[in-house]
């Protein structure tokens, strides 16, 4: 058990921007020999502090499980289907959205008004949008597709961006840590925002 909940610190802090790849690499080496919890190891390195840590994994956790109950207590997908889902989404990893997704459980439409009615995101047709290739450019290609979300607009030091996954803290991050801008969210469906990232990045 503990080991699993090590991989999942490393690979938290990793997509955080907290630790490089080198910095993950060199603690597993260690926890390897010497055994122990990695989050310590990281802490003992002086990569992070325990601080770092615990937001870290609360802030994952906290984001997700705002997901799953919201999704539950509309009645939109039952427990089976959750545990389903949270299995397949461990062995091939990815966002938990596009796995309930992809396994059929949700269409895209539900789960964009179940963000758009429990959590408020303002909901936007990407199809009927025009975007500014250079404001696209602001994130890379590799970012858009990794976190399904593409730039729409820039006023000020605000990006608009248009996301399937508006609860993902970590892409929120990544972006601000990329771009030094602020990030307004719209909610757009995955198949929205995969046809703009093959448009505007062709």
């Amino acid at each position: 058990m503990k080991k699993t909940k090590s991989k999942q610190i490393g690979q938290i802090l990793f997509e955080r921007g907290l630790l490089s790849q080198q910095q993950l690499d060199q603690a597993l080496e260690i926890q390897l020999k010497e055994g122990g919890l990695l989050g310590q190891i990281f802490v003992k390195l002086g990569f992070v502090t325990q601080e770092q840590i615990e937001a870290s994994v609360f802030e994952q956790t906290s984001n997700t499980q705002k997901l799953e109950n919201a999704l539950l207590e509309m009645g939109v997908l039952s427990a089976d289907q959750l545990q389903k889902a949270q299995e397949t989404q461990k062995k091939q990893g990815g966002m938990l959205a596009k796995t309930i997704v992809s396994l059929g459980f949700l269409g895209e439409e539900d789960l964009v008004s179940t963000m758009v009615t429990q959590f408020g995101f303002p909901y936007l047709q990407l199809a009927n949008y025009t975007i500014d290739a250079e404001i696209v450019k602001l994130i890379p290609r590799k970012t858009a597709e990794e976190f399904s979300l593409i730039a729409i607009d820039k006023i000020g030091n605000i990006l608009t961006v248009a996301t399937a996954d508006p609860l993902n803290a970590t892409a929120q991050d990544e972006i601000r840590k990329i771009t030094g801008l602020n990030v307004e969210l719209f909610i757009s469906t995955f198949s929205d925002i995969n046809n703009a990232i093959t448009q505007y990045y062709a």
